[in-house]
C-alpha cells in the first residue's frame, strides 16, 4: 500500500517531447476551487466575464480564455467546485496570482495527458503470444472465463470500435474524439489486451476472456464516468505528471471509496519523467494498482545488461506484468509487437476481471493482497531493481486458484448460485472446471423454477412461475472456513445437508421471495459486492419465507445462517 504523497500548493510539470495535452496549442493549463459559484465567469458576447473584479482582472491579465468545470461526474461536494483554467499566459505566475484572491483555493498546475506506449512497428505478425503463458492465463480460465456481467473501464487515446476483437466486447463508448490514428491504435490495443473478443477464431486472446468494455478518453472525469456506468476496474494506460495533485488523488479516492479498482501503468523508464525511478501519476497515487514490465524470462531490463532498457522501478509499483515486445492488435487485421506498460496494465486489469467473476466481493485491499500474494517473486532475474518491482509477476493461475477457497472479510460466498434479474451470466464452477451449464441433478419441472442448491450441483433450469426468469443458472460447492476445513462439520441447528432453499426473484420491481424446506432459527446476511452488510435479520424456526429488497442496481450475496455457521448461500445480481 502506497503511503500519502507530500502535497504541494503549486505543481511543475516538466512535458516531454511529443507530448499531447488536451488543453488548446500554447496555453497553460490550471486547476482550482471556486469557493464562490456565483463569482464564475460567463462566456458572453465571445468574451469571459466575472461580477468579482479580482477574477475578471485575472482573466484580462493574464488570457484567460476558458473555464470549465473539471470533474462533472464527481458526487464529492468538493470536487464539483473543482475548475479547470486554460490561459494565454505562463502558469506559474497565474496561479500565484490567484493566491492573492480570497474565493480561490489551491490553485495546481493541471494534468497533462500522456499515452504510455513504445510501439516497434505497426506491421509485425508475431508468431507467439509469449505473454499470457507467462501469466499462466490457461490456468486461469480453468476456473471461470469470466461473467459478462463483469465491466473492465479503459480510459484511453481512443478506440477502433469496429475492430473483429472489439465490436463485440464493448457496452458503451463515450467521449469518442478525432484524434490521431496513434490514439486510436494505443486504445485499441489496450483494450484488446485486457478483454477482446477471445475463443472465436480470429486474431488473438485477452486474459478477461468474457468480461466486458466500457471505453472513454483519457482523463479523470473520464475514470469516474466509467466508474459509475458501472465498471468497478478501471484501466489508465497513461500519465499526467510527475508531481502529486491532490486534487486528483481525491478523484481516485472517491472511486475507491465507491468499491472502484484503478489500475494505472507504472511508467516507461527514462522516456517517462526522466528516470525509470521517478514517480509516475496517477500510478503513484494513493489507491491505485501500479504495475511495471518484465519480458519473457521475467527480465525487467528489456535488453539484459542494458540498465537503460528498462521501464518504471520504484516505491509505487506494486506488481509487474509482461510489457515488453507483448504481442498486440492495433488494427483490423494488423497485429504487431510492442513495448510500454500501457500493456503491461491490462494483463492485471484483465485478471482484476476474472477474480471479481468468481468472487464479487472483494475489495480494493482483497485484490491487492490477491495478486501480491500470488505474484512470482523474480529478484533473482533482477537483483539490481530489488524493492523497485512490487511483490514480482503477475500469476493469474496462482491468483485464481488461491480465491477458491478464499473468504470475503469472513463471509464466505463460495461459488455461489447466481439469481439474475434480467440477463443471467455465465456461471462457472471453480471447483469443478469448465462446467456447461446442463442440468446435474437440479429439480425441475412447473414449480415456479424452485431448484435445489443441495450438494455440488451446476446447472440451468426453467420455471413457469410468475416471477421467475426464464432461466436460472447456478452453482454450488462445499463452503471453506478461514482454516480451510469445510464450514458444517459440527452440526448446526439446521443440518445443513438437509437444508433446501430458494429464491424467487421479480425482475419487475427488485424483491426477491426466498423460501427454505427445513424448520429451524436461522439468520439472514445480504452484503453487496463491496462486502458491505446490507440487511440482517434474525427469522425463527416458525417462519420459512422471507422477503429481500436490495435496493440499488448491483451484486448482493444471500446467505442463511444457523448456529453461527453459513448453511445456504447464492449470489443475486439486480441489472
Amino acid at each position: 500500500m502506497k503511503n500519502s504523497r507530500l502535497k504541494t500548493a503549486l505543481l511543475t510539470v516538466t512535458l516531454l517531447s511529443g507530448v499531447t495535452s488536451f488543453s488548446q496549442d500554447g496555453t497553460d493549463r490550471l486547476w482550482v476551487t471556486f469557493e464562490n459559484q456565483s463569482s464564475l465567469p460567463q462566456m458572453k458576447e465571445g468574451k469571459l466575464k466575472s461580477s468579482h473584479p479580482a477574477i475578471q482582472k485575472l482573466i484580462d491579465e493574464h488570457a484567460i480564455v476558458s473555464v470549465s468545470q473539471a470533474l462533472p461526474d464527481s458526487r464529492r461536494e468538493d470536487l464539483q467546485m473543482v475548475y479547470e483554467i486554460d490561459c494565454f499566459c505562463n502558469g506559474d505566475a497565474l496561479a500565484e496570482e490567484m493566491k492573492k484572491v480570497a474565493i480561490l483555493k489551491d490553485p495546481v498546475e493541471g494534468p497533462k495527458y500522456e499515452l504510455l506506449s513504445l510501439p516497434d512497428d505497426y506491421a509485425v505478425e508475431f508468431p507467439q503470444d509469449y505473454a499470457l503463458d507467462l501469466i499462466n492465463a490457461e490456468e486461469a480460465w480453468s476456473y471461470t472465463h469470466g461473467d459478462t456481467n463483469v465491466i473492465l473501464g479503459i480510459s484511453d487515446g481512443s478506440f477502433l470500435t469496429e475492430h473483429e476483437e472489439l465490436t463485440s466486447k464493448y457496452v458503451s463508448v463515450t467521449n469518442m474524439v478525432n484524434a490521431s490514428m496513434n490514439y486510436y491504435y494505443h486504445g485499441t490495443a489496450v483494450a484488446t489486451t485486457a478483454a477482446g473478443a477471445t475463443d472465436n477464431l480470429v486474431g488473438k486472446s485477452a486474459i478477461g476472456y468474457n468480461c466486458k468494455l466500457a471505453l472513454n478518453t483519457i482523463g479523470y472525469n473520464q475514470l469516474l464516468q466509467l466508474h459509475y456506468s458501472g465498471a468497478r476496474v478501471l484501466n489508465a494506460s497513461w500519465t499526467t505528471g510527475c508531481s502529486y495533485n491532490a486534487y486528483t488523488q481525491q478523484v481516485i479516492d472517491e472511486i475507491y471509496e465507491d468499491g472502484g479498482i484503478v489500475v494505472a501503468a507504472a511508467g516507461n523508464g527514462n522516456a517517462t519523467c526522466g528516470s525509470a525511478s521517478a514517480l509516475v501519476y496517477p500510478a503513484a497515487l494513493n489507491h491505485v494498482i501500479a504495475v511495471s514490465s518484465v519480458g519473457p524470462n521475467d527480465n525487467h531490463e528489456r535488453y539484459i545488461g542494458d540498465p537503460n532498457s528498462t521501464h518504471q522501478h520504484n516505491s509505487s509499483v506494486d506488481i509487474c506484468a509482461p510489457g515488453y515486445d507483448v504481442a498486440l492488435t492495433i488494427s483490423s487485421g494488423t497485429y504487431m509487437y510492442g513495448n510500454g506498460t500501457s500493456f503491461a496494465s491490462p494483463y492485471v486489469a484483465g485478471t482484476i476481471g476474472l477474480l471479481l467473476s468468481v468472487r464479487p466481493c472483494l475489495t480494493f485491499e482483497n485484490v491487492l493482497e490477491i495478486l501480491q500474494t500470488t505474484a512470482v517473486n523474480i529478484d533473482a532475474q533482477n537483483s539490481a531493481y530489488i524493492g523497485g518491482l512490487g511483490a514480482g509477476r503477475l500469476d493469474a493461475g496462482a491468483a485464481m486458484e488461491y480465491i477458491s477457497t478464499y473468504l470475503c472479510d469472513g463471509v464466505d460466498l463460495g461459488n455461489s448460485g447466481v439469481i439474475d434479474f434480467g440477463n443471467n451470466p455465465n456461471i462457472l464452477n471453480p471447483g469443478s472446471g469448465m462446467n456447461p451449464g446442463t442440468s446435474n441433478g437440479a429439480s425441475t419441472g412447473n414449480n415456479g423454477g424452485i431448484i435445489s442448491t443441495h450438494g455440488n450441483n451446476t446447472g440451468t433450469i426453467g420455471g413457469s412461475g410468475p416471477t421467475t426468469p426464464t432461466s436460472v443458472e447456478y452453482t454450488r460447492d462445499h463452503l471453506m472456513n478461514s482454516d480451510g476445513n469445510r464450514v458444517g462439520e459440527s452440526t448446526p441447528t439446521v443440518n445443513q445437508d438437509e437444508f433446501e432453499a430458494v429464491l424467487f426473484p421479480n425482475p419487475s420491481n427488485g424483491i426477491a421471495n426466498l423460501k427454505w424446506t427445513v424448520a429451524g432459527d436461522v439468520e439472514l446476511q445480504v452484503y453487496s459486492s463491496t462486502g458491505n452488510l446490507v440487511l440482517n435479520k434474525k427469522i425463527g424456526s416458525e417462519e420459512s419465507q422471507t422477503t429481500i429488497e436490495v435496493g440499488n442496481p448491483g451484486v448482493y450475496f444471500i446467505q442463511l445462517r444457523s448456529a453461527g455457521e453459513q448453511i445456504w448461500t447464492q449470489k443475486l445480481v439486480k441489472l
